[in-house]
């Protein structure tokens, strides 16, 4: 019996995501995938029993690797609205990366065909934002932000993260966004969730 390996399970992840942007979702075939890491098809299945398998396993290891730390800050910081300013600049400079917003379109395209969009969604995104949700929790039962729903706060942030020149890029209506247009989105979208949900203690009724 042949058996896995971790380090083999990353060629093949590196390889995919070469395919996967080169050629596209629909274009990108497991045969090339196999080609491009060398060995059989068999092989391949062995770690990823399809195509959509694999895309999605793509997905989730960037994310383990660059979105998760991302949420460290919480973590790193007894302030909470200094962590919303570093995390929504470090989030933004993510989701406007190249590859980033390739990978992006390649799921808004394919998502509503297959299950790719509801696969990745639940076993990453939704996972990380989880995270977010359990911190704004904390900090409404100490005073420190206004209490809402945290899953809809996270919501909030994530939308004022990605309006904008952000999301034109991703439409393809904007080709890149200079340095200070994606600082200044990221301080205008924490600035506004700060104000909107009171970080800090409360200013005001809720």
């Amino acid at each position: 019996m042949r058996v896995k390996s971790e380090t083999k399970r990353k060629a093949i992840l590196d390889a995919a995501k070469d395919v996967f942007l080169e050629r596209g979702y629909v274009a990108a075939s497991m045969a090339q995938v196999s080609a491009r890491v060398g060995g059989s098809k068999q092989t391949l299945y062995s770690y990823f029993a399809s195509k959509e398998d694999l895309f999605v396993a793509v997905m989730l290891e960037k994310g383990a690797t660059q979105v998760e730390p991302l949420f460290d800050v919480f973590q790193a910081s007894d302030d909470l609205a200094e962590a919303v300013r570093a995390f929504a600049l470090a989030f933004v400079r993510f989701v406007t990366s190249d590859e980033i917003v390739a990978f992006r379109r390649i799921i808004y395209a394919e998502g509503c065909k297959s299950d790719l969009g509801r696969l990745f969604y639940e076993n990453g995104p939704q996972r990380t934002w989880t995270r977010m949700a359990q911190v704004f929790e904390q900090a409404m039962a100490e005073g420190r932000m206004r209490r809402v729903d945290p899953l809809i706060a996270v919501d909030q942030l994530h939308a004022l993260c990605e309006a904008g020149p952000v999301r034109r890029l991703i439409e393809g209506s904007l080709a890149r966004i200079a340095e200070e247009d994606m600082t200044a989105t990221a301080m205008q979208a924490a600035d506004t969730f700060i104000r909107a949900f009171e970080l800090g203690g409360r200013i005001g009724p809720s």
